[in-house]
């Protein structure tokens, strides 16, 4: 579709083109809302951008870079916490002695403590069931008697 050059009113105020008699002028100007006749070419076609001059007018594609920029950002952050949640530090497999952080400081000490009561409790108990049981047998095969 060929550009054809027309002569449109504009409002010499706010620059807008006019559509008849009456105009609603969006400026705070208080210059005097003539009406003036300038050359137009309308929209290009393709882009839908007012053409000023049909030599010199080049159409330029809309850009999705925003999008682009919005999507990898979103892909840069689910990455991040993909690494995040691979590197999560499982308190029970922590084989540092040192490890500084409260999980793993909290659970070695409960295990210690654990380990320690049910270790005595346990040599406690063994302790008093050997002995029960082994004396009398120790004291039976001192002495010659069979058990």
């Amino acid at each position: 579709m060929p550009l054809k050059p027309l002569l449109r009113p504009v409002c010499g105020r706010c620059g807008k083109p006019r559509e008849g008699i009456r105009h609603v002028c969006r400026s705070n100007s208080s210059r005097k809302a003539t009406v003036s006749l300038k050359l137009s070419f309308g929209t290009c076609p393709n882009c839908q951008k007012n053409v000023s001059n049909p030599l010199t007018h080049h159409c330029k594609p809309r850009s999705d870079f925003r999008k682009r920029k919005t999507a990898a950002a979103k892909r840069e952050k689910a990455l991040a916490r993909k690494r995040r949640q691979a590197e999560r530090h499982d308190y029970q497999a922590c084989q540092d002695r040192d490890c500084p952080r409260p999980l793993c400081v909290a659970f070695k000490t409960g295990h210690k403590l654990g380990y320690d009561d049910g270790y005595g409790d346990g040599f406690g108990l063994g302790y008093e069931n050997g002995y029960q049981n082994g004396y009398h047998a120790g004291q039976d095969s001192a002495s010659g008697r069979a058990a």
